[in-house]
């Protein structure tokens, strides 16, 4: 990457303006924190103790329904070190890799997986990933999130936003892109939030 796109590469804005820039809606500055707190943790603590696999299908499938649309006038605003911040990041980048679809984002997955090759043990992709295995895991990181591990759920989805971050920016030195280079900032400070995210859920510190 060039030394003009590096120093930009630093300073990104906090999520990706093609899916956020789509939720409608502003919260009461009043309510809005307790609100997106209680309604994070009421879904959270909802389908970590639900035995019916539905409500868990439904939960993964969110972001494809009007239920984040609702959540998110709430939620986007939320600190990224907070549990409703966090898993909105969660969300839309799910939405990203769904919208990007699988040849994408495994091409700059692998242009990024030579930068940081120690992200890619966390990530939890195969090595070198597959197309049809893509989407398939970014739906068992989120899953997790709400059945298993939640701080692990959260490294994980920040070491994908990571590597396909420096893939990104990789790509955007070969087609000298300004939107790419945009989108790898984005991605960047998704993934670093998120994997900050999961080092306070470990700690006990998400709240």
């Amino acid at each position: 990457m060039s030394s003009n796109g590096s120093s930009r590469f630093r300073r990104p804005a906090p999520l990706f303006d093609s899916v956020a820039a789509s939720i409608p809606g502003e919260p009461d500055p009043a309510s809005s924190a307790d609100l997106a707190h209680d309604s994070a943790r009421a879904l959270l603590d909802g389908v970590f103790h639900s035995s019916d696999p539905e409500v868990v299908a439904r939960v993964v499938a969110l972001a494809a329904d009007d239920g984040l649309t609702d959540l998110s006038a709430l939620w986007s605003s939320a600190p990224a070190s907070t549990l409703p911040g966090a898993l909105w990041r969660l969300y839309v980048l799910h939405t990203w890799v769904q919208q990007q679809g699988g040849d994408e984002v495994v091409r700059r997955y692998r242009a990024g997986s030579r930068t940081a090759p120690g992200l890619r043990y966390v990530s939890g992709f195969a090595e070198p990933p597959e197309v049809e295995q893509v989407q398939r895991t970014m739906d068992h990181i989120l899953r997790g999130a709400f059945t298993g591990d939640l701080a692990l759920a959260l490294r994980r989805a920040g070491a994908v936003a990571m590597i396909v971050a420096y893939g990104t920016a990789h790509l955007a030195d070969d087609d000298l892109g300004d939107e790419r280079t945009r989108q790898a900032e984005r991605l960047l400070r998704t993934g670093e939030e998120l994997t900050a995210a999961g080092h306070r859920a470990e700690a006990g510190q998400l709240d």
